[in-house]
């Protein structure tokens, strides 16, 4: 695989850094075993000069931006600017959001972790695609761009060969997808046990403090919180009301106002939505993810899974894994 990562001025020099250890540490135990390195990268900034990341360090790069490139995958860090610095950058997010469209017109592979997320959805690359960010920034990213298919509890999202990572560290499991998507599951998987890296399937509900969700929206955020952390045991809307301290007819009335449908739908909606990202994520059989979600029986699910997706769960998940290619 041959990888550049872009370097933006606010970048997290995190990523580039880690990003270079991986495949250099990866690159490294393959030679031991007598096999050949598989992994180059470089970096690259617009102009080819040396960037300053968001804490303050210098990036080295190997080059500009261009439209001849011998890579296979481009990486897009978040960065750590604060709202006055990102308005001044506009014109250079503009010109490489041109450069990325144009890169996955030619096939490319892009990813992008945090905020770097934006930078796609404001190139359009993520219009009508099914794409995740940090928890934190989730809010903004809709009200920015909703033509976004967001995944609130997705880690990592790959649709059209582009892959969207959440948090500021998740920049290992995307580059993680990318190696896999590029050389396939075994030379990945052989690059986390190498690095001690849990590969394991996760969603981002379990790291979302509660004083955040409250902030938001307290009656919504609430009941977000009680429907995703109940487990297998299956929300009703008396129970929903219970928990939240009102009446099953204050209940309605309040969503009815908030969101123009009853709290049976909101709850369909999440569990669906739960369901979405571990078929997207895990193998696990249709049955535990069904139970998993909050449904008892797998006719329910599907019945549930179809009124909202205009498909069942298998097909559902046969196409997510036809786009991920």
């Amino acid at each position: 695989m041959k990888l550049a990562v872009l370097a933006l001025e606010g970048c997290m020099h995190s990523a580039i850094s880690g990003v270079a250890d991986v495949l250099s540490l990866a690159n490294h135990v393959m030679q031991q075993s007598g096999a050949k390195s598989r992994f180059s990268w470089q970096t690259l900034s617009l102009d080819g000069k040396a960037v300053r990341a968001g804490g303050g360090q210098t990036v080295a790069v190997d080059g500009a931006i261009g439209k001849r490139a011998g890579f296979d995958v481009i990486l897009v860090p978040g960065s750590l600017v604060d709202h006055v610095t990102a308005e001044r950058l506009q014109p250079q997010y503009a010109r490489a959001g041109a450069w990325l469209r144009q890169q996955h017109a030619n096939g490319r592979l892009i990813g992008a972790f945090c905020s770097g997320v934006f930078l796609l959805a404001g190139a359009g690359l993520l219009d009508n695609r099914r794409a995740t960010i940090t928890w934190w920034l989730q809010s903004e990213l809709r009200q920015r761009h909703p033509a976004i298919d967001l995944a609130p509890d997705a880690v990592i999202t790959s649709a059209d060969r582009i892959v969207c990572a959440a948090g500021p560290m998740s920049w290992v499991d995307l580059l993680l997808r990318l190696i896999e998507m590029v050389d396939g599951k075994e030379i990945a998987k052989l690059c986390a046990d190498y690095v001690v890296i849990d590969t394991a399937q996760r969603t981002q509900s379990i790291f979302m403090p509660v004083g955040y969700l409250l902030s938001q929206d307290p009656l919504l955020t609430r009941a977000d919180l009680l429907v995703r952390r109940t487990g297998r045991s299956p929300m009703t809307v008396k129970r929903l009301a219970g928990a939240l301290g009102l009446s099953e007819r204050t209940l309605n009335r309040k969503f009815q106002e908030l969101t123009h449908e009853p709290p049976q739908a909101f709850i369909m909606r999440r569990r669906v939505e739960h369901a979405r990202t571990l078929l997207e994520t895990t193998t696990q059989p249709i049955k535990t993810i069904a139970r998993t979600a909050g449904y008892e029986d797998q006719s329910s699910f599907r019945k549930a899974f179809r009124k909202l997706t205009l498909m069942s769960p298998q097909a559902y998940r046969a196409r997510r894994m036809e786009r991920t290619a």
